[in-house]
């Protein structure tokens, strides 16, 4: 079996959940930084003590630098997908400089410019506040050299050409949980086969047996069990009478070449997604934290839809659109993250309620809730993953709000399904660094007094169920 390792450093502490899907925030205003960036460092007066007095340029290079290497950013100044550094303010005693990663986080550096020491203190989006996140000296940073992405030696020509590395993971145009049937039948699960077949196939009818079903099967399952179809099929153009002798009828909304297209591509996507993450003979819990890793650093959040949202819903979300631009908001994101699951044989589906949508699945048949939006603002936090109804009720959404799989409870009541195994709950006050496959580790972190890092090695091996 292969060992993974995720690494990455944390962008923000963990933060209360607000109520509802996201949180409100604004990044503060900014200035362009300085174009000098040359300027000489004075020469000391006393040879002795070292000259710590700070220029301008100096503080942007450090930070600058500090950044590159703690943050990931590929050049001082660079804005590639939405970051950037920036001179905010400059007083007597200190300059400040702004640094706002790709998801959002905005972190501000108060360089003194007697000494060098740098204060960092972050903007949380999550609870709209500033916190102290603890400090470095500028001058560890002026010499140090950041590592580049070119090797330092040109890689020799094969000498033949080497053959593709397999697909692990084939895409299956027929996915469909326990928690679908549990919830709409296996009438109606059937009945969502048949319309896969038809669509892959090229044609426009299929096997449904009456109004009701085909109501159903058509508008939930495709936004959690083929979300390119949303786009690709809609509803029969008689909707009072989509149903004649047991065949129901759907009309194209392009043409069955575009469409056949279109979802080989998404076929393509999503099986480069499932081999590049996961490897096939991992377990069912290790197949959850790879992707709950994977969406934490991968995907953003969408605030404009989210603020659009909040005044009146908008008609554009979709599961499939978070696949094609990587942004969305929690009711794209849940669903997506479940059906990535599905693909790779986890049992999964999501759960609606406070205004919110997350992920549930089944593994060792146990429930348990995921939430793979709100670790897109609090990046590698576990205190989102394998969680129980008290956790998830901690987190800002209470159990007597929960809605399962259906949106219309009242007409496709669920079971009453029970999250309350609490194996993984010493990890929901760290965040994940990496994780071995091979010894049954978390590798985690957390802040600990004084903000130093704290580790803690999790052994999950007692968690042996498929």
């Amino acid at each position: 079996m292969k060992r993974l390792f995720y690494t990455v450093t944390a962008l923000v502490l963990a933060c209360a959940m607000l109520w509802g899907c996201a949180p409100k925030s604004d990044a503060p205003d900014v200035t362009e930084p300085p174009e000098a960036l040359s300027t000489s460092t004075p020469e000391p007066t006393n040879t002795d003590t070292p000259d710590r007095t700070v220029t301008e340029a100096m503080a942007y290079k450090g930070v600058g630098i500090y950044c590159q290497l703690e943050y990931g950013l590929e050049e001082i100044g660079d804005d590639s997908y939405g970051s950037y550094l920036l001179m905010t303010n400059v007083t007597e005693t200190e300059y400040e400089l702004t640094f706002r990663t790709y998801t959002g986080v905005t972190v501000h550096f108060h360089v003194d410019r007697s000494s060098g020491q740098t204060r960092i203190v972050e903007f949380i989006p999550a609870l709209d506040r500033e916190e102290e996140a603890g400090s470095f000296d500028l001058f560890d940073y002026l010499d140090r050299e950041v590592p580049t992405k070119d090797p330092a030696e040109p890689t020799p020509e094969p000498t033949e050409e080497p053959s593709p590395e397999p697909e692990r993971f084939v895409f299956q145009p027929k996915v469909c949980s326990v928690y679908l049937e549990e919830v709409f039948g296996k009438t109606m699960c059937e009945t969502w086969f048949n319309l896969v077949d038809a669509v892959m196939a090229g044609e426009d009818t299929f096997a449904c047996p009456d109004k009701h079903t085909y109501d159903w099967v058509m508008g939930q399952f495709p936004r959690l069990c083929f979300p390119v179809l949303v786009e690709l099929i809609d509803f029969a153009c008689d909707r009072s009478n989509p149903v004649k002798d047991g065949i129901g009828s759907f009309t194209w909304l392009v043409s069955k070449e575009e469409a056949a297209a279109r979802i080989a591509e998404f076929a393509e996507q999503i099986e480069g997604i499932l081999s590049e993450v996961l490897e096939d003979d991992w377990s069912d819990v290790e197949k959850a934290l790879a992707l709950y890793v994977y969406f934490s650093r991968t995907y953003e959040y969408d605030w404009d839809t989210y603020y659009q949202d909040l005044e009146a819903q908008v008609d554009y979300t979709t599961t499939y659109r978070l696949f094609k631009t990587g942004m969305g908001i929690c009711r794209e994101i849940a669903p997506a993250y479940s059906y990535l699951l599905m693909q790779a044989g986890v049992e999964a589906t999501t759960v609606m309620g406070s205004n919110h949508e997350w992920s549930y699945v089944r593994i060792g048949g146990r429930n348990y809730h995921i939430d793979p939006t709100f670790v897109l603002s609090e990046m590698d936090s576990l205190a989102y993953f394998m969680m129980t109804d008290d956790q998830r009720d901690a987190t800002g959404c209470s159990k007597d709000r929960f809605t399962y799989t259906s949106n219309y409870s009242q007409d496709h009541p669920h079971p009453d399904y029970t999250a309350d195994d609490d194996f993984f709950s010493p990890v929901w006050d760290y965040r994940i660094r990496t994780f071995s496959t091979d010894e049954k580790v978390m590798h985690c972190w957390h802040y600990a007094e004084g903000w130093e890092e704290e580790p803690f090695d999790f052994d999950y091996s007692g968690f042996d169920r498929p």
